[in-house]
């Protein structure tokens, strides 16, 4: 059998419940009150190519709504690295996505993890976490990550406040599209971004204030 015949929907009834559960109990730790309805992960892996190998970073995978339709969609040579805080969700990320090598790591400790496993380039990000409620702090490591371990690669971020925040990756990247996805709950999706700015730097989102991570935006 092979590994995509193992995966879950996408829109699954226990994820729905799971992230429901993690929602209730943990508030702004996790960052939406459902997962990615299947819409949504397709128009986030838009960049993600089942004709050439590509390495493949996500942040904030939560219970593998985006990380399932990646693996099925990429190359059988490309290496998806899916990083997840929450054991809950991790747990199901493991179980359900055989294809990802799951990280349960806080994205603070993420250059480490990628040194351990000697990834030195990536060709896709795709981002869960919820950019701009995070702590400056944790930005600047995200897209410090992304400018030297990158070349063309695509930063792929969802978001659902549909057109809100087009300035603000505007001032961090050359190329910015966005995508609206209705058919999720709620109602967002998918900046598309290449080439950070030399001065992006200068433009880092996020608030002062270092609270916790949000577990997942995804």
């Amino acid at each position: 059998m092979s590994s995509t015949a193992l995966l879950e929907p996408v829109e699954s009834p226990a994820s729905r419940t799971l992230f429901l559960r993690r929602f209730l109990k943990h508030g702004k730790r996790v960052a939406s009150i459902a997962p990615s309805s299947s819409t949504l992960a397709r128009k986030t892996c838009q960049h993600v190519s089942p004709d050439v190998p590509q390495v493949i970073l996500e942040l904030g995978a939560g219970t593998g709504a985006i990380t399932r339709v990646a693996c099925q969609t990429m190359h059988p040579d490309s290496r998806l690295i899916a990083v997840e805080i929450d054991p809950h969700f991790a747990d199901v990320l493991e179980r359900t996505c055989p294809r990802a090598h799951v990280i349960r790591c806080d994205v603070r400790d993420i250059d480490r993890h990628l040194d351990d496993l000697d990834v030195r380039s990536i060709d896709v990000l795709l981002n869960g976490l919820p950019t701009p409620s995070l702590p400056r702090s944790v930005n600047q490591i995200v897209l410090d990550t992304f400018a030297n371990r990158s070349r063309d690669a695509w930063f792929s971020q969802i978001t659902v406040m549909p057109w809100v925040y087009q300035p603000l990756y505007e001032r961090l990247f050359e190329k910015v599209t966005f995508q609206l996805v209705a058919r999720n709950l709620p109602p967002g999706g998918v900046y598309h971004c290449r080439k950070l700015k030399p001065d992006y730097a200068l433009n880092v989102p996020g608030t002062k204030k270092a609270h916790g991570l949000p577990a997942v935006g995804s």
